[in-house]
């Protein structure tokens, strides 16, 4: 194996490495920073992504009970227009769905084929029923099909991991998968989110393949990380150069038709403070 001494796999690397296993080993393996633009308008990217930021914190006041006027003010200064739009589709659309007990940006680790890894969740909403709902807020222009969303890390492994942490976490009866939803809400489209219930397929399909895919990656060697076919992708890719597949980076548009993922940051978490589910 030649994954670093205790690495944390989390849904942002485990995409990287379906999306090229060779940017998983740059990035992860060989830690190698490469200077190049993810895409072409790079102020309007990294301004996009701090206002999610922002909208990400917002959101987290509210739901820990500041009153949404203290917060509109905020709203109001900020220099982008775009995150008073997102501000006001969550006042508008948001609060009557969220009846229920709260847990509002949790962290939980848990062990998977003998690796760590872990899920942050931006709520998770208990109803009197003893249902789950994961809500997830996204800033992106564009949204996902619901088939597309079924397909991604993210969803795979959060309705997986809050399943199985259910029990221990909320000293709940252990709930069936079909008490499990995920709603991504979408601020350009604040009133319909995509609500993807589980199943019990579902959980035994994502049992198998992340399993098999955390094997895959901690038994890998160095061949084993090959670059993706999907050339498209390279396009906003930071080793496009190195890689030899291009210079230019591609559009801010495509970026979000794709749903590329903008490089995760680190998590400042102590993970020993943490609940650990084993599977």
């Amino acid at each position: 194996m030649i994954l670093p001494k205790n690495f944390i796999f989390t849904q942002g690397n485990l995409q990287d490495f379906v999306d090229c296993p060779y940017r998983f080993y740059l990035r992860y393996i060989l830690r190698t920073s490469w200077p190049a633009l993810v895409v072409d308008q790079a102020l309007e990217f990294e301004q996009r992504g701090q206002a999610g930021g922002r909208f990400h914190r917002f959101v987290q006041q509210y739901l820990l009970g500041v009153p949404p006027e203290r917060i509109d003010g905020l709203v109001d200064g900020d220099p982008l227009p775009d995150l008073r739009r997102w501000w006001a589709g969550f006042i508008a659309h948001v609060p009557p769905w969220l009846e229920g007990q709260r847990w509002v940006e949790m962290t939980v680790t848990a062990t998977l084929a003998g690796q760590r890894l872990v899920a942050k969740y931006d709520l998770i909403l208990l109803d009197e029923k003893g249902n789950l709902t994961i809500f997830d807020w996204k800033t992106s222009k564009k949204p996902l099909s619901a088939a597309r969303l079924l397909e991604r890390i993210q969803t795979r492994l959060y309705r997986l991991v809050l399943l199985q942490a259910s029990a221990s976490l909320f000293n709940l009866q252990p709930v069936e998968p079909e008490q499990i939803t995920m709603r991504y809400w979408y601020a350009t489209q604040p009133q319909m989110p995509i609500t993807l219930v589980y199943s019990q397929s579902n959980y035994e399909n994502d049992l198998a393949y992340l399993t098999d895919l955390i094997e895959t990656i901690s038994n890998a060697q160095e061949n084993d990380f090959i670059r993706t076919a999907d050339l498209a992708r390279c396009r906003f890719c930071v080793y496009r150069s190195h890689c030899e597949r291009g210079v230019e980076a591609g559009s801010l548009d495509d970026f979000d038709y794709l749903d590329l993922e903008q490089d995760e940051a680190d998590l400042l978490i102590d993970f020993e403070d943490l609940p650990e589910i084993e599977f």
